[in-house]
């Protein structure tokens, strides 16, 4: 594993959907995943971005790609996917 940039191939470590939750919720779910904790456990994703222009601008029209680092994963938004690397 590279926390940088996913595995050793360039894969996101892990990726999932949005399934009807926020983008800023489903990103804390997917770094505590990749690292084993419980989301509460992890520093608070607005120390890192600002979480409610996060939702807004992926829940907006149109296409948006937001990429940003979080607890030493590369985190990329896309639409209603959220990948890990």
């Amino acid at each position: 594993m590279n926390r940088s940039g996913g595995d050793a191939d360039g894969r996101p470590l892990v990726t999932t959907t949005l399934r009807g939750e926020s983008p800023t919720l489903a990103v804390v779910r997917a770094i505590a995943a990749v690292e084993n904790e419980e989301p509460m456990s992890l520093r608070p994703l607005g120390d890192v971005i600002d979480s409610e222009a996060l939702d807004a601008v992926v829940d907006g029209e149109g296409a948006t790609d937001v990429e940003f680092t979080y607890a030493g994963h590369r985190v990329v938004v896309c639409d209603e996917t959220v990948e890990i690397y």
